[in-house]
């Protein structure tokens, strides 16, 4: 089977390429099927140039003829695509995680969506923040995460479920060359000193401006008043670690996927890689899992992409994360999030894993995109 990837570039996440080729190889070579695959590889460097995803998704389309293309894009690169896609009826399986959502979740025939859930996990975090805080919050975020979706499924389920904003603070300094001498929060502290009553946060940062935020908000006065709903990305590992000793305030969200879960695929992934396991590995590993059910399926229909749709629907995956279902409606891979909380100065998390979140899912799906949506053409993480 000859399968085409776009690849992508980060300089805040400068392994993510080497992450996710290796959660692929590690899996088919655990599963002894990467002689089946023959991989033909275009960089696309940040994701943000349409023309260039253009140009090589139509070599490896027309010129390579592969069976399957993989694309690590954002989801704005479906339209440019999605010409191509009709002319040659070859499946898409577009990767990222999930931070953007399609306006239009009619799903087209030969697409399917494999991602980290971001949003739909920002979307219920906003929901939470409504149920649990005082009824009010300040949103926090960087220019950079505001070019996603994600923070607007946080804010708009904080308000449908009751919650109002009080402030915005948007920081324009956090990117990949951010420092603690060039990160400063007192916009939002100066805030907080003039409405004590306000001790919600809705945080979405990545990784990097979140620890940055945290050091600058545990110096806080006040900070162990505080009650902070976030995104993924600020429950990672290295957003935590400058913290996670003595951290003042509380914290809480919904993550796709926990390293330190005991299942057997969990532990399969993480002793089959060969570089420390990120989400970036996890979606390299789930896309070779993909790939692995394609192989089984009718030859003549592997480069069907039609066919192939219609096959995986019926095909639910054991992921690392847990059980992986391509749903029907949006052909999107969905599985359960984690929800974690951790108390004040706690440095293990309580975590709930969640029951199947089909009507949650359906709710967040089914809320309509209106009015002028724009944004960053990059690949989310990808800067």
């Amino acid at each position: 089977m000859k399968i085409g990837l776009l690849s992508p570039l980060s300089s805040a996440h400068p392994g993510i390429s080497l992450d996710f080729m290796d959660g692929l190889h590690s899996f088919l070579a655990h599963h002894d099927i990467k002689q089946q695959i023959q991989l033909f590889k275009e960089n696309i460097g940040y994701g943000g140039s349409e023309k260039d995803i253009y140009a090589k998704a139509e070599k490896l389309l027309i010129n390579e003829d592969v069976d399957v293309l993989i694309a690590y894009a954002d989801e704005k690169v479906v339209s440019i695509l999605h010409p191509l896609l009709q002319a040659t009826n070859k499946l898409l399986v577009l990767v990222n995680t999930g931070a953007n959502y399609p306006l239009n979740w009619v799903p087209q025939p030969t697409i399917i969506r494999l991602n980290l859930q971001h949003a739909f996990c920002c979307w219920l975090t906003g929901a939470l923040a409504a149920k649990t805080g005082n009824g009010h919050a300040a949103y926090c975020s960087t220019f950079y995460d505001c070019g996603y979706l994600h923070g607007a499924a946080m804010v708009n389920n904080f308000l449908s479920n009751g919650g109002t904003i009080s402030h915005n603070y948007i920081n324009n300094q956090a990117s990949d060359q951010a420092s603690d001498q060039a990160f400063e929060i007192s916009q939002l502290t100066n805030f907080l000193v003039a409405n004590p009553d306000c001790t919600n946060l809705l945080c979405i940062f990545d990784e990097l401006p979140a620890s940055l935020f945290y050091q600058q908000l545990n110096a806080y006065k006040s900070a162990n008043e505080l009650r902070l709903f976030v995104s993924p990305m600020m429950l990672q590992r290295k957003a935590l670690l400058t913290i996670e000793e003595d951290h003042k305030f509380h914290i809480e969200g919904f993550v796709p996927w926990q390293p330190t879960a005991t299942t057997e695929a969990n532990i399969s992934l993480l002793n089959k890689v060969k570089r420390p396991a990120t989400i970036f590995t996890l979606l390299g590993w789930e896309t070779a899992m993909i790939l692995g059910e394609i192989l089984l399926q009718n030859n003549e229909e592997i480069n069907d992409g039609e066919a192939t749709v219609a096959y995986l629907k019926n095909k639910d995956l054991q992921s690392p994360r847990g059980g992986l279902h391509l749903d029907d409606e949006t052909q999107t891979y969905i599985a359960a999030p984690t929800r974690c909380s951790y108390q004040m100065g706690e440095k293990t998390p309580s975590e709930i894993v969640l029951p199947n979140l089909t009507d949650e899912w359906r709710a967040f799906t089914s809320v309509p995109t209106e009015g002028h949506v724009t944004g960053w053409t990059n690949t989310y993480l990808c800067y």
